[in-house]
């Protein structure tokens, strides 16, 4: 199992953040599949595939977290770049 965490900090209000955190989760199972849900201020999402992530903020940090079974260790670098790209462009 392969493990990636990634953290940003941000300036963005409670709702914006959320609203933020919300589209990245949309954007992952449009393009991958899988499903999410909220737990409070912390979106998991998971995929039948080896996917299983989650998304968390606070008032000036955001945290992504992902655990990809072995098939899915094989994309570990290209997920972890978009995760990474995402965040510096929508979040940071």
């Amino acid at each position: 199992m392969s493990q990636i965490k990634i953290e940003r900090p941000h300036h963005l209000s409670p709702d914006e953040i959320r609203t933020r955190v919300e589209q990245l989760a949309g954007k992952l199972v449009a393009k991958y599949g899988g499903n999410y849900h909220w737990q409070g201020n912390r979106v998991h999402y998971s995929y039948g595939g080896g996917v299983d992530a989650w998304v968390a903020y606070s008032d000036n940090l955001v945290t992504v977290e992902v655990k990809l079974g072995m098939l899915m260790s094989a994309f570990r670098g290209m997920i972890q770049s978009e995760v990474e790209t995402y965040l510096d462009r929508q979040i940071a």
